[in-house]
């Protein structure tokens, strides 16, 4: 059964690569569902977006066990390199065969594994192969992400206008080859725990996710290159974790690795409104069941050292689990950041963001709603010494039919008051070779973008996404009198993108 799987999740990988040979040489196709960046179990077989959250927050509390059982120490020695591996284990079940119940009257009949078409078998595991790695609770994970969007504009200047990450117009992208390595801090509520992560990415998706100082000299492609986006050290006391190095932001809801997101393209409030990455510390406290604190210092927005952004700045989160399993999660970023003003290169810049979720129970168990808020202010930051102001509210609704199929649907209305954010991307101080859409000044005014389309999981490897997306711009043209959309000509675009993703 395993062969006959990874037969099948290799000759998709080879049949979607071989159009592309700039997208190097990718990791076998294989399959874990997710990074859990703060929670230790396995990821859902299917979309969760109570799941998918806590990558941008702190985690959800759990039961609090008896304080009698201490925890095992999880340090990683210098020795470890000179352990032997256990014996591979040869595990033979039995599988109690299931009942068979025919159910084809679905738009793809029969189509899929399992007579229903709703339940998945186990899927490939890098981890489990690695069994070093197992024994001392490491996990070593990632994926193979790759899309293609259809703009019917055809845009003269081959780019879907502010919209990413999948940017570019009519082209294949290899938006993803990512992996990461994990050894999860547990301490389960009493003594020590040590752990730490790094995550590495290549693919077009790098231009976003760089840091100046950091991946700066790493990188001369235009397109493709290489991002680490995490690499960071933690240590757990009872009910206090501390992380110390380089980290994603938690701010919002969604979150750098395109496969921890719903959809393939990123919101304007994401993408021109939060930070990425962060270098610092954060320490979060798990104050009771339902309330999670953090604070720390940080390098700012997306700086790694003095090299760009010599300031320092603060980043705190809170958390608040309900008793209807939803939860409110608040995050504040206050810091030193660029300007487009040459006599002030540098001012006070403040963010906040808040996202509450809850399920709709009494509506249907298979149904989830969150809501997004952003505020953001800069002092004396636009070309003409202008206070900057940008803010929106986001909302999503995502239906899980079965362990193969989710839908959502994402509503959004960001505004950039004085069009300060909504500018070109890239190149940035950590890709300055990178290429991207070139309306440079921005737009006064406001975003709004509409999103829909299924998650589907024909394969336990395997995840695609399409999606319809429709944007449209409501403000003035820009100092250049150039509109968003459609190389500068229109105010609106509708595209439809999607996206293979192959799990490992």
């Amino acid at each position: 059964m395993r062969t006959d799987r990874l037969a099948v999740a290799a000759a998709v990988v080879s049949g979607l690569l071989i159009a592309n040979p700039a997208g190097g040489q990718p990791p076998p196709s294989a399959q874990l569902f997710g990074p859990p960046k703060f929670n230790r179990a396995a990821p859902p077989d299917s979309y969760d977006p109570s799941f998918y959250q806590q990558t941008r927050r702190p985690p959800q509390p759990a039961a609090r066990p008896n304080r009698s059982t201490r925890p095992k120490f999880g340090s990683i020695s210098a020795s470890f390199a000179r352990q032997e591996c256990p014996p591979a284990e040869e595990e033979k079940k039995e599988e109690e065969e299931k009942p068979c119940v025919q159910c084809c009257d679905g738009p793809l009949g029969c189509f899929g594994p399992g007579c229903c078409n709703v339940e998945l078998d186990e899927p490939f595991k890098l981890g489990d192969q690695l069994r070093c790695f197992k024994k001392h609770e490491i996990l070593v994970a990632g994926w193979i992400a790759q899309s293609y969007t259809w703009n019917p504009y055809n845009p003269s200047d081959g780019f879907n206008g502010p919209v990413t990450w999948t940017d570019q117009a009519n082209r294949y992208q290899l938006n993803e080859v990512y992996l990461y390595g994990v050894k999860p801090v547990d301490t389960k509520g009493e003594g020590w725990d040590y752990g730490g992560r790094v995550d590495l990415l290549y693919g077009t998706n790098y231009r976003w996710d760089t840091e100046a100082g950091l991946e700066t000299r790493l990188n001369s492609g235009r397109f493709y290159g290489l991002a680490i986006p995490q690499f960071y050290g933690e240590v757990g006391y009872n009910d206090l974790k501390v992380k110390v190095g380089h980290f994603i932001s938690p701010v919002g809801f969604y979150t750098v690795g395109t496969y921890n997101n719903f959809f393939n393209t990123i919101p304007y409030t994401y993408q021109y409104g939060e930070p990425f990455t962060h270098t610092g510390f954060l320490a979060n406290y798990q104050a009771t069941e339902k309330l999670n604190l953090g604070a720390g210092l940080i390098h700012g927005w997306d700086a790694f050292d003095s090299s760009f952004n010599k300031w320092g700045g603060y980043l705190g989160t809170l958390t608040v689990n309900g008793n209807a399993d939803d939860s409110l999660a608040f995050v504040q970023v206050y810091s030193h950041e660029p300007t487009q003003n040459a006599a002030r290169p540098f001012t006070q810049r403040y963010l906040q963001t808040l996202v509450y979720s809850r399920p709709l129970k009494k509506i249907s168990d298979k149904l989830t709603y969150i809501i997004q808020s952003d505020f953001g202010v800069q002092g004396q930051a636009t070309l003409t010494g202008r206070t900057a102001r940008w803010y929106g509210v986001n909302q999503y609704l995502y239906w899980k039919k079965n362990d193969l199929w989710s839908w959502g649907i994402n509503f959004e209305w960001f505004r950039d008051e004085e069009g300060f954010r909504v500018t070109a991307p890239v190149p940035s101080p950590g890709s300055p070779h990178a290429v991207g859409w070139p309306r440079g000044p921005g737009f006064a005014g406001n975003f709004f973008q509409i999103t829909v389309g299924p998650r589907w999981t024909p394969l336990p490897n395997v995840v695609v996404r399409p999606n319809f997306r429709a944007d449209w711009y409501h403000g003035p043209n820009n100092v250049e009198n150039l509109r968003p959309f459609d190389g500068g000509k229109r105010n609106l675009q509708q595209i439809l993108a999607t996206d293979v993703i192959i799990t490992f």
